[in-house]
C-alpha cells in the first residue's frame, strides 16, 4: 500500500469498514470500540464485545477518556471524559498486501484512576514509522474499573479494568491483520499502572496466547487484599456521602465519586484516616479476589510459570529515581520527617535495621529524610518488582532482558532526575509535547529517543533488544543515560534488603 491522498480504509472481520486518515505517512485510526459502552446496566459488568455496524464508520477522532478529574483538579473541577471509553487506536505504516508486521499494544498508566490513550505523549506515529503496527488501549479506571464490590460479583465482577484489557487484546488478535499486523507477533507494553496491569495479565491463564512478548516500564504491581479493597470502598463512599454499596455508589453523582478518589490519591493523611495503610500510595488497585486474580502478580507469575513455563519474552526495567516525580514538585521532599520514613518502612515490612542500611547506601548528600524515603519508595513500588519479574522470566520464560533509565532531567532546578515517567517522551519520540516538555525540559537529548526506540522495536521484531539477557548471579542491565552501557545490576545489596518482602 503506497501513501496517497485518499483516506485509508480497512474492513474488519467482525464489525464493518473503518475510515481513518494519513498523518505524515502513517495510517491513523482512532476511537474504535472493542466493547460496548459501559453505561447503565453495563457500567460495572464484565465487558461486552462491540456490535458490528454496516457502512463506513469514521475513525478519525479519539474516544472519550475514562471518567476522571485533571491531575491538578481543584474542589469544583469538572469531570473529564465519558463512559464510551472502551476503544483502541492504531498507527500503521503503509504496507503491501499480505504483510505481517509485528504489533505493539500500549497500556497507559495513571494509578488505575486517571490517564488516557489520547494523551499526545502516546502518539504512536514515530514507532509505527519504524515498522510496527502500534495499538493503544483504553480501559475502565477508578471505581468503574477497580473498586471491588465484595458479595456482588455477579453484577460487578472484580478487576473490571483487567477484563477490559483482555477483551482489547482479543480484538487485536481478531482484527489487527486488517492493518498488516501479525497477531502472533504481539508485544504488549505499558508503564507504571499500565505495566502493573500487564503483570497481572501475565499471571492469568486467560491471557495465554494473546501476546508473545512484554515490555514492562516501572511496573506498579502492588495489589489490594480483600480487606484493603473493602476499606477503599468505604472510604470512597464516605467522602462521596453515600453508602458503600453497588447501588449507592453507582447512583451517586459521578463528580462526587471522582472527587472522593482524587482526594484520597492526593492526601496521604486522608488515606491513613480511612484505614488505607502507607503502602497504598493510590486508593484503588487491582484486588486479589481469588477468581480474576488468584494471587498478587509476583506470586502468580512464580506459581503459573513454574507449573507451565510461558512461551513469552520479557523486557523489564525501572528508572533510577522513580519517586522524585511525586516528591520533588511542590517541595514535599524537603518536608519529610524521619518518623514518616520509619512509618512507611514498618507498613511495608522493612525492618528498622534494613531501613537504616538502605539510608547508608545512599550518597551522603542524599541521606536526608526526603531523599531516604524517595529511595525506599522507589525500590518498593518499582525497582524491586522490576528485578523480581526479570529474575522470574529468566528462570521460566523464553528470555528476559533488563534495563535501568538513568538520564537526569533538569526540571525543577535539576532535582527531578531520572524520575517516574521521564523515559516516556523518549520511548514514543514525542519530546516536544506539553507533557514531554514538562518531564524533560526544553532541550532534551534527541539521540536518547533513538537509543530507546530502536531496542523497543527490535524486541518487538525478534525478541532481542540488543544486549545480553538477564541471567546468572550478576545479571546485566542496559543503562540509558548520558552514556549507554551494559553493566551489572547496581547495588545488589540494596535489592537484597527486600528479600522476603517483595
Amino acid at each position: 500500500m503506497t501513501v496517497g491522498t485518499a483516506e485509508p480504509r480497512v474492513t474488519l472481520t467482525h464489525g464493518g469498514q473503518l475510515r481513518g486518515l494519513w498523518e505524515e505517512g502513517v495510517r491513523v485510526f482512532r476511537g474504535m470500540p472493542y466493547a460496548q459502552a459501559p453505561r447503565g446496566a453495563l457500567r460495572f459488568a464484565a465487558p461486552v464485545p462491540a456490535s458490528p455496524w454496516s457502512g463506513v464508520r469514521d475513525a478519525t477522532a479519539f474516544a472519550p477518556m475514562a471518567p476522571q478529574l485533571a491531575r491538578t483538579a481543584r474542589a469544583n473541577a469538572p469531570m473529564l471524559g465519558g463512559d464510551d471509553c472502551l476503544a483502541v487506536n492504531v498507527w500503521a505504516p503503509p504496507v503491501e498486501p499480505g504483510a505481517h508486521l509485528p504489533v505493539m499494544v500500549w497500556v497507559h498508566g495513571g494509578g488505575f484512576f486517571r490517564g488516557a490513550a489520547s494523551e499526545p505523549l502516546y502518539d504512536g506515529a514515530a514507532l509505527a514509522r519504524r515498522g510496527v503496527v502500534l495499538v493503544s488501549v483504553q480501559y475502565r479506571l477508578g471505581i468503574d474499573g477497580f473498586l471491588h464490590f465484595e458479595g456482588e460479583e455477579q453484577a460487578a465482577p472484580a478487576n473490571r479494568g483487567l477484563l477490559d484489557l483482555l477483551m482489547a487484546l482479543q480484538w487485536v488478535r481478531d482484527h489487527i491483520h486488517a492493518w498488516g499486523g501479525d497477531a502472533t507477533r504481539t508485544t504488549v507494553f505499558g508503564q507504571s499502572a499500565g505495566a502493573g496491569a500487564l503483570a497481572c495479565l501475565m499471571g492469568m491463564p486467560a491471557s495465554r496466547g494473546l501476546f508473545q512478548r512484554a515490555i514492562l516500564q516501572s511496573p506498579s504491581v502492588a495489589c489490594q487484599t480483600l480487606q484493603e479493597a473493602a476499606a477503599a470502598r468505604r472510604a470512597v463512599a464516605t467522602l462521596a456521602g453515600v453508602e458503600p454499596t453497588l447501588t449507592a455508589l453507582g447512583g451517586a453523582p459521578q463528580t462526587a465519586v471522582l472527587r472522593a478518589v482524587h482526594r484520597l490519591a492526593s492526601e496521604p493523611a486522608l488515606r491513613q484516616q480511612h484505614g488505607l495503610g502507607g503502602r497504598n500510595f493510590f486508593p484503588l488497585r487491582p484486588v486479589v479476589d481469588g477468581q480474576v486474580l488468584t494471587a498478587p502478580p509476583l506470586d502468580a507469575l512464580a506459581q503459573q510459570w513454574a507449573a507451565q513455563p510461558p512461551d513469552l519474552q520479557v523486557l523489564v526495567g525501572s528508572n533510577a529515581q522513580e519517586m522524585r516525580l511525586y516528591h520533588v514538585p511542590g517541595g514535599a521532599i524537603d518536608r519529610v520527617t524521619e518518623a514518616q520514613v520509619h512509618a512507611f518502612a514498618q507498613d511495608v515490612g522493612l525492618s528498622p535495621g534494613a531501613a537504616e542500611a538502605l539510608r547508608h547506601m545512599l550518597p551522603p548528600a542524599q541521606q536526608t529524610p526526603g531523599e531516604w524515603l524517595c529511595a525506599m519508595q522507589s525500590d518498593y513500588y518499582y525497582r524491586v518488582p522490576a528485578q523480581r519479574i526479570a529474575a522470574l522470566a529468566s528462570r521460566w520464560a523464553r528470555s528476559a532482558h533488563g534495563y535501568e533509565f538513568t538520564w537526569s532531567s533538569p526540571q525543577w532546578r535539576g532535582r527531578l532526575g531520572a524520575a517516574h515517567g521521564v523515559e516516556l517522551p523518549f520511548v514514543f519520540g514525542n519530546l516536544h509535547t506539553p507533557t514531554g516538555q514538562e518531564l524533560t525540559g526544553p532541550t532534551p537529548p534527541v539521540a536518547l529517543a533513538d537509543a530507546l526506540q530502536q531496542p523497543w522495536v527490535a524486541f518487538a521484531h525478534h525478541g532481542d533488544p540488543g544486549w545480553p539477557p538477564y541471567a546468572g548471579e550478576e545479571p546485566l542491565l542496559q543503562h540509558f543515560g548520558e552514556a549507554l552501557l551494559c553493566a551489572p545490576c547496581p547495588q545488589p545489596a540494596r535489592l537484597a534488603l527486600w528479600q522476603g518482602i517483595l
